[in-house]
């Protein structure tokens, strides 16, 4: 992470805060955003976390307004635009950069297999009719596929295509990816938060990690210990991320995960734990439990710390 004028750092992809009635809530989103942006740590929204695929454009368009007046130009600001439709794509993509999102972040429609060729006719058609920065992101989970080097290393001499987001942990593909970067035209996001540490020794420009919701001080400490080529520090600092996401993750489904990622949220009174349908709101009764399981990872005031049993 040493090119200034690149997208780069740690943007954490946001959950997205709902009130029992299942509208947006607005206050929890202000304050969601500006705590990261308190810790240095950048916003995504309307990403995978943020349960997009199940939000309408109109709450959407909302929670993208806020985000950015929260951010107030301290951190960016990406938003996704993820959507079975190009149109909507395009349409969502080009309200939000008006809107004053710094880059929109693009995976894959998830409707139709694509052969690499279509793919690259995908984001040929975004790249032409999007009025800004684009990061195309690569998240198989979501999308039942998986965007070939070959297309990454295209699409990365297009203009607007400023980085691209993995988030696929497959063996070889970190190393692989890495030969894209060192540009200062294109960046490139490491989106499976435990390969973090790696991705970073490897030129990595940033990183894109849900526990950050949780705890932004933890990602905020390791990209210090990062540019200062602490790695000894940063390996522990990557072991307390990875313990903190296996509460909400370890033997989970990507939908369950994210559940109970919100349920963890509401047990620190950052929001309310309701999902969008068709994801289940974890029980009420639940949220307590979180609560000791949290603690080892809070925030301690400066010169402070946690005794030692």
């Amino acid at each position: 992470m040493s090119q200034p004028n690149k997208h780069r750092g740690t943007i954490v992809p946001m959950v997205t805060p709902f009130t029992k009635e299942l509208s947006l809530d607005e206050t929890a989103a202000e304050r969601m955003v500006d705590r990261l942006a308190s810790h240095g740590i950048g916003a995504f929204v309307m990403g995978t976390t943020g349960e997009a695929a199940s939000i309408p454009s109109s709450l959407r368009n909302r929670f993208v307004e806020i985000a950015v007046k929260a951010a107030a130009g301290r951190v960016p600001v990406y938003a996704g635009i993820g959507d079975n439709c190009v149109l909507n794509s395009i349409d969502a993509a080009n309200a939000y950069l008006t809107i004053g999102v710094d880059a929109v972040v693009a995976h894959l429609p998830s409707y139709y297999t694509l052969t690499a060729g279509e793919m690259v006719q995908y984001f040929q058609l975004l790249s032409d009719q999007i009025n800004g920065a684009i990061v195309p992101y690569n998240i198989p989970p979501a999308t039942h596929m998986s965007i070939p080097i070959e297309v990454v290393k295209t699409i990365s001499d297009w203009d607007n295509v400023v980085g691209f987001k993995d988030s696929e942990n497959l063996p070889g593909r970190l190393e692989a990816i890495a030969t894209l970067g060192n540009r200062d035209d294109f960046s490139i996001f490491m989106g499976v938060a435990r390969n973090s540490l790696e991705a970073m020794r490897h030129g990595y420009d940033g990183l894109v990690p849900s526990s950050g919701n949780l705890a932004p001080h933890l990602w905020q400490t390791f990209e210090k210990q990062v540019e200062e080529n602490d790695w000894d520090a940063a390996q522990e600092t990557q072991q307390q991320a990875n313990e903190l996401a296996q509460i909400f993750q370890k033997d989970r489904t990507l939908g369950q995960s994210l559940a109970t990622l919100k349920a963890c949220m509401a047990a620190l009174g950052l929001c309310q734990h309701y999902m969008l349908p068709p994801l289940e709101t974890r029980p009420s009764s639940e949220i307590e439990s979180f609560k000791p399981l949290l603690e080892a990872f809070e925030e301690l005031p400066t010169g402070s710390s946690k005794k030692q049993d």
